[in-house]
């Protein structure tokens, strides 16, 4: 039997070694951890076009996802674009949105396009749990925040801020790969079911127009910080299917007198420029009644186009007198 001694030291030992793989297992963690956030958040930056120069920014939900194509707006216009849109963001995230990229950017936009449409004040239809898209970005101090608020339990925030690897779902993981191959084609292919939406109440059922006081005041705020920042503000509604519109007609008017009313008083120079009348009654155009195919895609992206230039070309005359 071995003397007492001797076993403490060799338990000792034992203990030592564990200490040392487990250190360096959390250690080979955190780096994996850190390598793998960075590459994935990287991509991201490059397909939101966070941390850049663009001329014109453009920020919005998937109507104005699917509506503008990026690369035919650039090679049409001249301009460097960036599209920071995402899946189901309400009023409340577009704010965090356009506060997030001008506290990134290395120059600020001209020029930013802000997507409206009857449903900028409806909760309803859009996810509960869009902050989860903002995670990557957690160390920008209005997006921490913001997540913190929103996150259902302080382990779930604790969990995100610390293993960074697990803020990225299949959505943004599908946005870092395609800003890396810098891809931003519409993948909505298709036209729009007339037999599925050819009952009117079934159309009122699709997404009811509804209105948030706190959404409002989010679109208010948000048009604030952008004249705080000194830039043309254009206010984009894209294109919506005219059987959709027509099923709630009279809430589709006081929605946009709604947005019209709010955006005088909160920012006076912005622009609203509405494609409806133009596009509405375009059924080919459509993949469903609020989203574009690739063909509506192009010629939205067309006439946004033609619009952009008319501003340049507006805005060289003024300069010259």
């Amino acid at each position: 039997m071995k003397p007492r001694l001797i076993s403490d030291l060799e338990n000792d030992k034992r203990w030592g070694r564990n200490i040392l793989r487990a250190s360096a297992f959390i250690l080979l963690f955190i780096l994996l951890d850190l390598t793998i956030s960075l590459f994935m958040q990287t991509g991201i930056e490059r397909f939101y076009g966070l941390k850049g120069d663009a001329s014109v920014l453009m920020i919005g939900h998937s109507h104005l996802m699917l509506a503008v194509d990026k690369p035919q707006l650039e090679q049409e216009t001249g301009l460097k674009v960036a599209k920071y849109t995402r899946e189901g963001v309400n009023m409340a995230d577009r704010k965090i949105m356009a506060e997030h990229y001008f506290s990134t950017c290395s120059d600020k936009p001209k020029t930013v396009i802000l997507s409206i449409d009857p449903w900028l004040f409806s909760g309803e239809g859009l996810s509960s749990n869009s902050w989860l898209l903002f995670l990557p970005f957690m160390n920008n101090k209005n997006v921490n925040d913001y997540i913190k608020t929103s996150a259902g339990s302080r382990f779930d925030y604790y969990r995100y801020k610390f293993i960074r690897s697990s803020r990225f779902n299949a959505l943004l993981l599908n946005a870092s790969i395609r800003g890396w191959l810098g891809r931003w084609d519409n993948l909505k292919i298709g036209i729009v079911d007339t037999a599925r939406y050819s009952d009117p109440e079934s159309l009122r059922n699709f997404r009811p127009i509804t209105f948030n006081s706190g959404l409002m005041n989010d679109f208010s705020s948000t048009l604030r910080f952008l004249k705080k920042e000194n830039v043309q503000v254009i206010l984009l509604n894209t294109p919506i299917w005219k059987p959709l519109i027509d099923a709630q007609r009279q809430e589709y008017e006081k929605s946009m007198y709604l947005i019209d009313s709010l955006a005088q008083k909160a920012c006076p120079g912005a622009e609203i420029v509405d494609l409806v009348p133009q596009f509405s009654a375009d059924t080919r155009l459509f993949f469903d009644p609020i989203h574009m195919n690739p063909e509506g895609q192009r010629v939205v992206t067309e006439e946004v186009g033609k619009y952009l230039i008319g501003i340049r070309r507006e805005a060289a005359g003024m300069g010259k007198k």
